[in-house]
C-alpha cells in the first residue's frame, strides 16, 4: 500500500481535535479509503484503543438496514461507551 504522506501531513494536526468534523472527499477510487485506513493506523499507534474507533463501510451489506440519519445516530450511540470515542466512516 502506497503511503499517502502528502495528504497525511495536511490532516495529521487535526486527528485529536474532537470539536472539528473532518471530511475527506474525492473522486471514486481515488484513494480516500486508503488514506483513512492509514489515519486509523496512525491513531492506533499513538495509543488509541480499537474500542474507541468505529469503522463503517457503507458499501458493506452489514449496514444495509441503516437507511436514514436517525438509524445511523442510534447505531453509533449504541457503540459509544465513553467520551473518548473516535468515529470513523
Amino acid at each position: 500500500m502506497l503511503k499517502r504522506e502528502y495528504y497525511l501531513n495536511k490532516i495529521r494536526d487535526f486527528y485529536h481535535i474532537n470539536s472539528l468534523i473532518k471530511i475527506l472527499c474525492g473522486l471514486r477510487r481515488s484513494g480516500k479509503s486508503v488514506i483513512l485506513q492509514q489515519i486509523i493506523e496512525e491513531i492506533k499507534s499513538s495509543g488509541v484503543e480499537d474500542s474507541h474507533i468505529i469503522y463503517m463501510n457503507f458499501e458493506s451489506l452489514d449496514y444495509a438496514d441503516i437507511t436514514n440519519a436517525k438509524q445511523l445516530n442510534t447505531y453509533i450511540k449504541s457503540l459509544v461507551k465513553d467520551k473518548k470515542i473516535i468515529i470513523y466512516f
